[in-house]
């Protein structure tokens, strides 16, 4: 294999750099892991970085390392590269096009010191598994929604889905097929299509599939129901907005306007859809009943604002189950460039004595110590710079007390689920993450 092959000559490196610290520089520390340094006699600012991969379906075409902001350089799945004319000081570290079933089984991005007369050097161990994820989303239509939902089983195992939903089944084996089921639907609804239905895997792949339900009026009769928008602030959208109900029927509306439908008697979700510098004072959606022969109403309130910059996301890095002890994190965050806003991520493998797991959070309103302190409109991370953002943070480890500066680098690189959104979290304590969505999305607005 790739890593068995290669392994041995990454060893006889670590080992020369060893065996020239011995000879040039008695005195000098040995190699222990990442973060090791070693004396060379005549070597001023470099840095040795290698990479070594086990597991199944290595990443045929390695990785791409970069230090600080110098050019990217490419590194096979078990190989080294060294960075020269470094000043000295601490150097960040960022391992990219990391395949989504891999991860890296310590730091990433890494914070390695490098001294004049020393050559720093550093080592990302990969882990790779074979395994997919099912992208499962519910598109529910009618009247008489069922109000708690679906439940979703996959191979045996269950977890609630709303009826307009979409959940991330991560972690399947790539190896035979899945059973994925759709239960718990009411009487006055139909699934559409096969339940359970068979589904299969590629290696660090994403299937897709979707259950349509139709939902009929439980009661008797008709009615109607009067919808109203009323706005206030500054900006408001100049086209208006659109009003959806039943998840089907769509209608445009104004910002300070009254629409009225016509239909079957029984709970009808209603959602209006606004900018994204306006908000809507209560639930939206929301559902509104409809009486026999009733004439029934609702009030959309709508508050717009300045049009600020934003980044809000939510998704999963990895392939796994969210467990302790596995190399996965999530994250959920909404940012604007006002520095107002929250960040949370949740590190699965920052596992603790107590068995918890490690959780990060920037969020002024929960934790007022912790803040936003810079917003950047773009980021050199991205394959396209304006794709991205950049943010500095003050923020902490919310089961230990100090403080951490933070950077965070987003990248909104297509639509949903579709596997190229891109998230790094560095702290002042070197303690980093990085990777592409496995789930989820990201959204620069």
């Amino acid at each position: 294999m790739l890593y068995s092959r290669r392994l041995p000559r990454l060893a006889a490196v670590f080992a020369g750099l060893a065996f020239a610290a011995a000879c040039n520089d008695p005195g000098s520390p040995r190699p222990s892991g990442p973060g090791l340094q070693v004396s060379l006699s005549g070597v001023d600012g470099a840095l040795a970085v290698a990479v070594t991969s086990m597991g199944s379906d290595i990443d045929p075409d390695g990785y791409l390392i970069r230090v600080d902001g110098s050019p990217f350089q490419r590194i096979d799945a078990d190989g080294l590269v060294t960075f020269t004319g470094l000043s000295g000081g601490d150097h960040r570290v960022d391992l990219y096009g990391v395949a989504a079933n891999c991860w890296a089984m310590g730091y990433d991005p890494d914070v390695v010191n490098v001294t004049a007369g020393v050559a720093g050097a550093t080592r990302f161990d990969m882990g790779c598994g074979a395994q997919g994820s099912v992208y499962v989303s519910t598109s529910t239509t009618g009247v008489d929604l069922d109000a708690d939902g679906y439940t979703l089983t996959v191979d045996g195992s269950s977890q609630p889905i709303a009826t307009n939903d979409s959940a991330w089944l991560n972690g399947l084996s790539s190896y035979g097929s899945h059973s994925v089921a759709l239960s718990g639907v009411s009487g006055n609804c139909m699934v559409s299509g096969p339940s359970p239905a068979t589904v299969a895997v590629s290696s660090g792949g994403t299937a897709s599939m979707t259950f349509s339900v139709g939902c009929a009026a439980s009661g008797n009769g008709t009615g109607t129901l009067t919808v109203t928008t009323a706005t206030t602030g500054s900006n408001p959208d100049p086209d208006g907005y659109t009003l959806i109900i039943d998840g089907t029927i769509s209608q445009p509306i104004g910002l300070n306007d009254t629409v009225t439908f016509s239909g079957a008697a029984g709970a009808h979700p209603v959602r209006l859809s606004v900018a994204p510098n306006c908000t809507v004072d209560g639930a939206n959606p929301r559902t509104v009943t409809v009486t026999p022969d009733g004439a029934d109403t609702t009030t959309f309130s709508v508050t717009c604002g300045a049009l600020l910059a934003r980044v809000a996301g939510q998704g999963q890095l990895k392939y796994g189950p969210l467990t302790a002890g596995s190399f996965v994190q999530t994250i959920e965050f909404d940012v604007r460039a006002d520095l107002t806003g929250w960040f949370r991520l949740t590190d699965y493998a920052d596992t603790h004595g107590d068995g918890t797991v490690g959780r990060w959070i920037i969020d002024p309103i929960a934790d007022p110590e912790t803040a936003f302190t810079a917003y950047r409109n773009g980021s050199s991370a991205c394959s396209d710079p304006s794709r991205g953002v950049e943010l500095d943070a003050v923020g902490r480890e919310e089961d230990h007390r100090a403080l951490r500066i933070i950077t965070v680098e987003l990248c909104d690189n297509g639509p949903p689920g579709n596997g190229t959104d891109f998230l790094s979290f560095l702290t002042s304590g070197k303690y980093g993450r990085s990777g592409i969505l496995t789930s989820g999305d990201i959204t620069k607005r």
